[in-house]
Formats: structure tokens, C-alpha cells, sequence
């Protein structure tokens, strides 16, 4: 019990330290207009998908950090219910890229495959979002977040304050009931047979329900069992859908289609498994 609520404690701490300096400085580039003055850049790409310019700053927080730090950042944006469908797919595909090619190559991934082809992917999804999320999502802005139109700096900052405070905890108590809730499954009898007999099925839960970064203890035990060929498989898919359950539930507090954002997830890495597979088989034939 102990070591489970050092965990939740853990998890509590890193959300925390990321989510709440991350809204606020965020908040304080807006409010100084530096996000303007920077995101024209990226307006090609941003525009292409329907999102405001400031959203690469989000997107650029979530590769380089991970999936809090650009949450934090997106949450100040006001995005509605159907921009955060398009960011949420982004996020969900591209997020942790230095953390996690460093997990994946520990356990066969090439590295400059895994970060090109998440990008790529992570577009590709995105865009499918905006074309597969409803038009009625529109309507519904965030909610998780009382946005107030203050001019005054000092009021402005405290209450910038209030709200990452209001963000952090609201992830962390998602995030804490995920850890206890698999903890406690973890701790029950046929589950635990049932990894030690299948170990590629296990290594498949534990990276795609817990994520890379959470499992990555078991994942890099588990997956030594793993024959070559699965090997390979078992990473495609876990580069693409990985931690499906805690960073899918997330963009519910926004109002996005969460629906979408799995099923675009779980799409897109079974056709990119799918294409290797094919391409493992046809260079088998040629040698």
C-alpha cells in the first residue's frame, strides 16, 4: 500500500511541477501579447488543421515535455470542444518524444523512425480529426477553466493562479484513481497468470493502457520474450497507442470527442502495424 501511494504521490508531484508554472507562464505570454508575435510562424501548419496560431506553442510544450506541459499551455487558448478533438489527436500521438525514444530504443526502436514517423502520424491524425469531429463541438468551449477578461496585472496573475491550480488537480485526481484502480487489477490473481503466460499480450496491456513511460519497467522486462518478428510489431503499435486510457480521458475535462481520439489512435497504429507487416513479408520473399 505504501509503495502504491508513494507512486500517486510521484505522479501527483510531476503533474503538478509542469501543469501549473506551464498555465502560467502561458497566460503571461498572453497577456504581454508574445504568443501573437511568435505563432505567425507556424500559421501554415496551424491554419491547415483549423487551430489558432497560439496552439503551437502547445504542440511544442507536448514533444518536447510531455502530454501535461501542453495541456497546460492549450488550456489557456480557450479552444472550443472541437479544437481541442484536433489538438487532443496531436497530443495523444506526439507527446514525450525525447522521454520516450529513449524508453523505445532500450527495447529495439529505431529512434529517428520513431520520431519522424510520430510526427508525421500526428499530423495525419489530426487532420482526420478535423474532418471526423461534429461541427456542434464548436458550441461547446472549455469549461474547466473560468476564463475572465482582466486587465489589471496583479489580479490578472492571481487569477492565473486559481486556474492552474483548478487544472492540476483535476488531472491529478484522474491520474491517481487510474494508478490505484490499475494497481489494484495488477494485484489480482488470473491477471497475473495471464501476463506470465502471454508475454507479448502483456507487454501489449502494459504499454498501451499504462503508457510507454508508466510500464516501462515491465515493458522492457516483458518484451525480451517477445520473438523478432512480434517484436517489431508490438513497437509500431505502441509508438502510436500507448496509454490509451489516462491520455484519452484527459481531453474529456475540455469537452473534446474522445471517441474519436481513441479510435484515430488505435486506426492508425493498426494500419501502420498492418503496412509493416506487409513490408517484413515482402523483404522476406525477395532474400
Amino acid at each position: 500500500m505504501k509503495k502504491i501511494l508513494k507512486k500517486a504521490l510521484n505522479s501527483s508531484w510531476m503533474i503538478a511541477k509542469l501543469v501549473i508554472p506551464f498555465s502560467i507562464v502561458s497566460d503571461l505570454l498572453q497577456y504581454f501579447g508574445l504568443i501573437e508575435s511568435v505563432s505567425f510562424i507556424f500559421e501554415p501548419f496551424t491554419s491547415s488543421l483549423d487551430l489558432p496560431t497560439g496552439v503551437a506553442l502547445s504542440f511544442a510544450s507536448v514533444i518536447f515535455f510531455n502530454l501535461y506541459a501542453g495541456i497546460a499551455v492549450a488550456s489557456t487558448l480557450g479552444l472550443s470542444a472541437y479544437e481541442w478533438t484536433i489538438v487532443g489527436t496531436f497530443m495523444a500521438i506526439c507527446h514525450s518524444l525525447p522521454l520516450e525514444v529513449a524508453v523505445l530504443k532500450k527495447v529495439g526502436m529505431n529512434i529517428h523512425i520513431h520520431w519522424i514517423s510520430r510526427l508525421i502520424l500526428g499530423y495525419f491524425g489530426a487532420f482526420i480529426a478535423m474532418h471526423i469531429a461534429s461541427s456542434d463541438l464548436h458550441l461547446i468551449q472549455n469549461e474547466i477553466i473560468a476564463q475572465e477578461q482582466i486587465k489589471e496585472f496583479i489580479p490578472y496573475v492571481f487569477n492565473s493562479i486559481y486556474n492552474s491550480l483548478i487544472l492540476a488537480s483535476k488531472v491529478i485526481l484522474l491520474v491517481v484513481s487510474l494508478i490505484l484502480f490499475f494497481e489494484y487489477f495488477k494485484t489480482l490473481k488470473w491477471f497475473k497468470v495471464f501476463l506470465e503466460k502471454h508475454s507479448y499480450v502483456s507487454s501489449l496491456s502494459v504499454g498501451g493502457l499504462l503508457g510507454v513511460t508508466y510500464g516501462a519497467g515491465i515493458l522492457l522486462q516483458e518484451i525480451k520474450q517477445v520473438k523478432p518478428k512480434e517484436k517489431i510489431l508490438l513497437l509500431v503499435f505502441l509508438m502510436l497507442a500507448h496509454g490509451l486510457v489516462e491520455e484519452t480521458l484527459i481531453f474529456a475535462f475540455f469537452g473534446a470527442d474522445v471517441l474519436s481520439i481513441f479510435l484515430i489512435r488505435v486506426g492508425i497504429a493498426l494500419i501502420a502495424v498492418l503496412v509493416v507487416h506487409l513490408m517484413i513479408n515482402k523483404f522476406k520473399r525477395r532474400n
